[in-house]
Protein backbone atom coordinates (compact mmCIF):
# COMPACT_ATOMS: atom_id res chain seq x y z
CA UNK A 1 0.00 0.00 0.00
CA UNK A 2 2.92 2.31 0.76
CA UNK A 3 4.66 1.71 -2.42
CA UNK A 4 1.53 3.03 -3.94
CA UNK A 5 0.37 5.99 -2.24
CA UNK A 6 4.59 7.46 -3.05
CA UNK A 7 3.81 8.23 -6.79
CA UNK A 8 0.84 9.46 -5.98
CA UNK A 9 2.34 12.32 -3.66
CA UNK A 10 4.82 12.83 -5.83
CA UNK A 11 2.62 13.81 -8.21
CA UNK A 12 0.63 16.18 -6.69
CA UNK A 13 4.00 17.46 -4.74
CA UNK A 14 5.49 18.31 -8.43
CA UNK A 15 1.94 19.28 -9.65
CA UNK A 16 1.88 22.27 -7.18
CA UNK A 17 5.32 23.32 -7.74
CA UNK A 18 4.45 23.67 -11.83
CA UNK A 19 4.19 27.06 -12.53
CA UNK A 20 0.79 28.68 -13.97
CA UNK A 21 0.41 29.21 -17.93
CA UNK A 22 1.84 32.42 -18.43
CA UNK A 23 -0.02 35.52 -19.90
CA UNK A 24 0.01 35.81 -23.91
CA UNK A 25 1.51 39.24 -24.88
CA UNK A 26 -0.76 42.14 -25.05
CA UNK A 27 -3.61 40.45 -22.93
CA UNK A 28 -2.40 42.09 -19.95
CA UNK A 29 -4.71 43.48 -17.12
CA UNK A 30 -6.92 46.59 -18.21
CA UNK A 31 -6.33 48.48 -14.78
CA UNK A 32 -2.62 48.29 -16.28
CA UNK A 33 -3.61 50.49 -19.90
CA UNK A 34 -1.08 53.22 -20.25
CA UNK A 35 -3.65 55.96 -22.07
CA UNK A 36 -3.37 58.79 -24.88
CA UNK A 37 -2.61 61.99 -23.54
CA UNK A 38 -3.06 64.94 -24.48
CA UNK A 39 -3.35 69.09 -23.80
CA UNK A 40 -6.40 70.60 -25.60
CA UNK A 41 -6.56 74.01 -26.50
CA UNK A 42 -8.01 75.61 -23.29
CA UNK A 43 -5.87 73.89 -20.90
CA UNK A 44 -7.85 70.79 -20.07
CA UNK A 45 -5.94 67.14 -19.68
CA UNK A 46 -7.74 64.53 -22.04
CA UNK A 47 -7.01 60.84 -21.11
CA UNK A 48 -8.04 58.19 -23.98
CA UNK A 49 -8.49 54.63 -23.60
CA UNK A 50 -8.54 51.47 -26.31
CA UNK A 51 -11.86 50.72 -25.28
CA UNK A 52 -13.07 54.43 -26.58
CA UNK A 53 -13.45 55.91 -22.64
CA UNK A 54 -12.12 59.55 -22.48
CA UNK A 55 -11.91 61.61 -19.42
CA UNK A 56 -11.00 65.44 -19.56
CA UNK A 57 -9.38 66.66 -16.38
CA UNK A 58 -8.92 69.95 -15.08
CA UNK A 59 -6.31 71.80 -16.40
CA UNK A 60 -4.44 72.59 -12.84
CA UNK A 61 -5.84 70.33 -10.53
CA UNK A 62 -6.23 66.60 -10.60
CA UNK A 63 -10.50 66.93 -10.97
CA UNK A 64 -12.74 64.90 -13.16
CA UNK A 65 -14.48 67.61 -15.79
CA UNK A 66 -16.50 65.15 -17.88
CA UNK A 67 -16.33 61.24 -18.76
CA UNK A 68 -17.56 58.71 -21.62
CA UNK A 69 -19.95 56.42 -20.96
CA UNK A 70 -17.72 53.85 -22.04
CA UNK A 71 -15.54 54.40 -19.07
CA UNK A 72 -15.21 51.84 -15.71
CA UNK A 73 -13.48 52.88 -12.17
CA UNK A 74 -10.26 51.97 -13.23
CA UNK A 75 -9.71 54.57 -16.55
CA UNK A 76 -10.64 57.61 -14.10
CA UNK A 77 -8.21 55.80 -11.03
CA UNK A 78 -5.56 55.63 -14.09
CA UNK A 79 -6.42 59.46 -15.34
CA UNK A 80 -6.12 60.20 -12.15
CA UNK A 81 -2.91 58.80 -11.10
CA UNK A 82 -1.23 60.08 -14.43
CA UNK A 83 -2.95 63.53 -13.63
CA UNK A 84 -1.45 63.49 -10.18
CA UNK A 85 2.02 63.30 -11.69
CA UNK A 86 2.09 66.32 -13.86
Amino acid sequence: MRMMTLPLCVTLLLAGCAEGVPEAPGEGRPMDEVPRQQRLPNGDRQYGFKNGCVIVLEPQRAVVKSEGDACALHHRDIALLYASAD
